[in-house]
């Protein structure tokens, strides 16, 4: 009698619901979640850091740079490793390392060496995303994906939102110290929990090609626009040189590297209608997040004299509205297609957008907060239809490097949204430069709905088959 593949097993554990569902969905989100944790948790612990090692902001500014360049480039690294050797085996090795590095990090002795392990947590923690949502893709059956990403999206915006408590809460603990040592004992827990899993084998390291020259060129692609997106925070008109100098330079490289055939992103996924319109979908919906949460406080704060405390409750307002809907995205999705759910979530994002445009004027805190629960809603509504259309649209032998390329667009987004803040605002910006990102960012809502009209609903029939190299033909109408 044949013996059932791991992914066939688990398939059959998730569409049959249950205990041991569950607990296959909360063992990759809690993998996953370490992601976007240390992206927000070491923000409360900025200044203790800072006050440490007696260095001024600048310094400061590259410790998070380091960290997002990092898990950004390393996205479609982590795919391909995942699909060559296993993703849950990369996965289990991102930890490892995030272990290693986190106990190294606690014991620096010197900034330089704890911007150096940040970038190297970065990239641990870039080699466990990318493959958990592979994992979900190859052991999710078409009918259950988008229920199973919309629970996991949740947990991963509850982990970026809970970040800074959690920081605040080890600070008062301790020192800055334990906000990498919290990492240790998470990861113990999280291969454990992984270690429960059945493997999957890869495709073997024949499969594995990386090109190390167009990697590096990805990187200072990202980091020059990080440059960028720091000349505002740091009011240093150098780094704004700086990027701007290097990026035309870095993009020129890479684009020679790949018209000789070398290029760490896989571009023919773009010839996939439904992956390409959902990447750019997802690129452009970060944009218009990250803009909102980096920029709304520097406004509100600056020009309006609110408290921080104020501020906090008006951005987890856009976390909380997109957490409780990401769960009922997922299942909708599922139920009535991807195309309605990415229209109506990008429509209200739209309309939401361009009401704050509309009430950048001295607006009342209350009209500011509800277009950001629009926009919130917009976002947990569409986000489960777009990562479905995305991983859908090629098949599961390649579930790794297609999760990699779009998890890389995500990051992407939220770079250039860095970078759009530091053009439009500038060093001591006014009313007038905050009116203008927010006219910048309503057009950046109304092209992600332009780009959701292309995704198109795969046959139900089609949509659980392996698909071959030329099966993208399916989702054309």
């Amino acid at each position: 009698m044949q013996r059932e593949s791991p992914e066939a097993a688990d398939s059959a554990l998730v569409l049959n619901g249950g205990w041991r569902s569950i607990e296959f969905q909360a063992t990759v989100a809690l993998a996953a979640m370490l992601t976007p944790l240390n992206s927000t948790m070491l923000a409360v612990g900025l200044p203790a850091i800072r006050s440490h090692f007696d260095v001024g902001v600048g310094e400061m500014a590259l410790l998070i740079s380091v960290y997002l360049v990092a898990v950004a480039a390393m996205q479609p690294v982590s795919g391909r490793l995942g699909d060559a050797f296993g993703s849950i085996r990369v996965m289990m090795i991102g930890l490892v390392l995030l272990i290693a590095i986190s106990a190294i990090s606690a014991l620096a002795t010197s900034l330089p060496m704890l911007i150096l392990m940040r970038g190297l947590q970065g990239a641990a923690t870039a080699l466990v995303l990318p493959n958990g949502i592979a994992v979900l893709r190859r052991r999710t059956p078409s009918a259950r994906l988008g229920t199973v990403l919309g629970m996991n999206g949740a947990a991963l915006s509850i982990a970026a939102a809970t970040g800074p408590v959690v920081g605040g809460a080890l600070l008062l603990a301790g020192d800055w110290r334990l906000l990498f040592l919290v990492n240790v004992p998470l990861s113990v827990v999280a291969i454990a929990m992984l270690l429960r899993l059945s493997p999957d084998k890869g495709h073997g390291r024949s499969t594995l090609n990386i090109d190390l020259p167009s990697l590096g060129a990805l990187v200072l692609i990202f980091a020059s626009l990080v440059l960028i997106g720091s000349a505002t925070r740091v009011e240093n008109p150098a780094f704004l040189i700086a990027g701007g100098a290097l990026l035309p330079v870095t993009v020129a490289a890479y684009w020679l590297r790949s018209r000789r055939g070398g290029s760490i992103v896989e571009f023919r996924f773009f010839g996939a209608r439904n992956f390409r319109a959902a990447a750019s979908s997802q690129a452009l919906t970060n944009l218009v997040m990250y803009s909102f949460l980096v920029s709304l406080p520097l406004y509100l704060v600056d020009l309006r004299g609110v408290s921080d405390q104020v501020v906090s409750l008006v951005l987890f307002s856009l976390m909380a509205a997109m957490i409780a809907l990401s769960p009922v995205g997922g299942a909708l999705t599922d139920r009535v297609g991807r195309r309605p759910l990415l229209l109506g979530g990008g429509f209200v994002i739209a309309v939401a957008t361009v009401a704050l445009v509309v009430l950048f004027d001295d607006p009342p805190l209350a009209a500011i907060i509800g277009p950001l629960i629009g926009v919130g809603i917009g976002l947990g509504i569409s986000g489960p239809a777009r990562s479905s259309a995305a991983l859908e649209a090629w098949g599961r032998d390649v579930a790794g490097s297609v999760s990699g390329t779009f998890s890389m667009m995500r990051y992407a987004g939220a770079i250039v949204g860095a970078a759009v803040i530091a053009a439009l605002l500038g060093p001591d910006p006014g009313e007038g430069a905050f009116r203008l990102l927010a006219l910048v960012l309503a057009g950046g809502a109304i092209l992600n709905l332009f780009a959701s009209l292309e995704i198109r609903d795969r046959p139900k029939a089609a949509a659980d088959g392996p698909l071959e190299p030329g099966a993208p033909a399916l989702e054309r109408p």
